[in-house]
């Protein structure tokens, strides 16, 4: 299937009926090779995560949320959340904050780190985020909404993002003004989580939603919620007519799913879940890829949970459990995988 790229800058342009398999999208001068993002997940989308998405058919990766006071301020540990790998790219930041001047000089500095995007958040539903008037409180105070826009986009060249939900509570779903807002302040593109901020991650998310946003704005638009299987991919695109989707927790522990979205959205078979090798093998590589980042101590401590992702549905697995939640170096990954290859074949025999 012949591919192409439409170019969706931060003004508006002349629609174009595309075909939903159509590959490829320009965001301001940013260019992309497919349709199919990587969320931003809070504690999970470090560099090794990305680097492991990009590796499997992510067109493009999104860090977890990072503070923009917390970059302004030089803290350490948010200024190290930053690093990334040239391999990653196109690699996107995600920032919240609630000042548009801190926001501004968040935005300039992550620019000068030579990110390919900015991703600002609006839609967070965590009670310490909306706390602070951060995340999806920002849905509620649209006057503020439109100066941290404008602050951001003022304040860099490379092209800006949004993600939002579709409003604080069903009785205020203002996503159509959000997302025009945006739009006029020159965001690039707009991703909606067509849920409200009050339904947190409960219910299933209203496709409707990214439908009429679609119709609204004329930069693309990035859909988002409930994309389990790739044939959701294709549902969602057939249905609201966004542009790429967002994968999230259907690719925890499954970066596979990555690639196989890709496939069925140029048109070609789903690929379907690898083999349990090959299945260990990419497990094992993100387990190395975040021992770099983070030392083999508290990198394996984090693997415990990556382990249960990764192992879901694996036949048994019940049996070696223990082993899975007790790691603490990167031997004991191997072993455990080992164990269980070995318990495996000791049932067949």
């Amino acid at each position: 299937m012949q591919s192409c790229t439409v170019s969706c800058g931060p003004f508006p342009l002349a629609r174009l009926a595309l075909h939903p398999y159509i590959v490829g999208m320009i965001i301001g001068n940013l260019s992309l090779s497919g349709k199919v993002v990587s969320a931003p997940l809070a504690n999970i989308s470090g560099s090794a995560y990305r680097m492991t998405a990009r590796e499997h058919g992510a067109s493009l990766v999104v860090s977890e949320m990072i503070s923009a006071e917390g970059l302004v301020r030089g803290n350490h540990k948010t200024l190290n959340m930053l690093r990334f790998r040239e391999s990653e790219r196109p690699v996107s930041i995600q920032l919240f904050g609630s000042t548009p001047s801190a926001l501004a000089d968040a935005c300039k500095l992550v620019a000068d780190r030579g990110v390919d995007m900015i991703d600002l958040n609006f839609g967070c539903p965590a009670r310490k985020i909306v706390s602070k008037c951060g995340g999806a409180a920002l849905l509620k105070d649209l006057t503020l909404t439109e100066a941290l826009l404008s602050a951001a986009v003022k304040a860099v060249d490379i092209p800006l993002s949004m993600k939002f939900r579709s409003g604080w509570d069903r009785e205020s779903t203002n996503f159509i003004e959000v997302g025009k807002l945006a739009e006029d302040c020159g965001v690039a593109m707009l991703t909606l989580h067509p849920r409200t901020k009050a339904s947190g991650f409960s219910g299933k998310s209203d496709w409707s939603k990214i439908a009429e946003l679609k119709q609204q704005v004329s930069i693309p638009v990035v859909g988002s919620g409930d994309i389990c299987e790739p044939q959701d991919a294709v549902n969602m695109i057939e249905q609201t007519g966004c542009d790429l989707v967002m994968i999230a927790r259907a690719a925890m522990g499954a970066p596979w799913m990555f690639g196989r979205v890709d496939a069925v959205l140029r048109g070609l078979p789903d690929p379907g879940e690898p083999d349990l090798q090959t299945k260990i093998d990419t497990c094992l590589g993100f387990a190395r890829l975040l021992i770099e980042d983070l030392g083999e101590r508290t990198a394996s401590l984090r693997m415990r949970k990556q382990l249960t992702w990764y192992t879901r549905r694996w036949v048994n697995i019940s049996r070696v459990r223990s082993l899975m939640v007790s790691v603490e170096c990167y031997d004991d990954i191997v072993n455990f995988f080992d164990r269980y290859i070995e318990s495996s074949h000791r049932q067949i025999a």
